[in-house]
């Protein structure tokens, strides 16, 4: 509490004291009268000064801290993101960041074809990067360039 109000103190004391009056000094500057303020509001220049610089570095650690926890939360989303879309697959069913839902036809490079609704064949094609989240994925991808040997063969 007291180094809450000295923090106080060194902000307005200032702008108080326009006539440049010491902060510790008992004497009034215009009467050379001694002063009825009690003697705890002056207190003394040096302990307020490293109160200030004590609250100061708090805070700062305090900031960086948080800089820190932000920065290893998004590189380890960052990895998670890398990791989905590089085991993204056909036939699996994602949704994209425009809330739509659809199924992996086909995949290029950066781009997705998705199928969303099977009756009408309405098919789209996205960036890949639009993809938020695996909704089911498909049961193994390496078998799935066998099925399709195998329907072709059948047909």
């Amino acid at each position: 509490m007291t180094n809450q109000l000295h923090m106080l103190q060194a902000w307005i004391t200032p702008a108080l004291l326009q006539d440049g009056a010491v902060i510790g000094n008992p004497t009034s500057t215009t009467t050379g009268q001694p002063s009825t303020a009690p003697a705890a509001v002056g207190g003394d220049q040096a302990a307020t000064t490293q109160g200030g610089f004590d609250m100061f570095l708090l805070i700062l650690l305090m900031f960086g801290g948080m800089i820190l926890i932000m920065s290893l939360t998004g590189r380890k989303d960052k990895k998670r993101r890398a990791q989905m879309l590089k085991e993204l697959g056909k036939k699996d069913k994602v949704r994209t960041a425009g809330g739509i839902i659809g199924t992996v036809i086909e995949m290029k490079d950066d781009e997705v074809l998705l199928e969303t609704d099977r009756a009408s064949h309405t098919r789209l094609w996205l960036a890949k990067g639009s993809i938020t989240s695996v909704v089911k994925q498909a049961k193994t991808h390496s078998n799935d360039s066998s099925e399709e040997e195998a329907t072709t063969t059948n047909a």
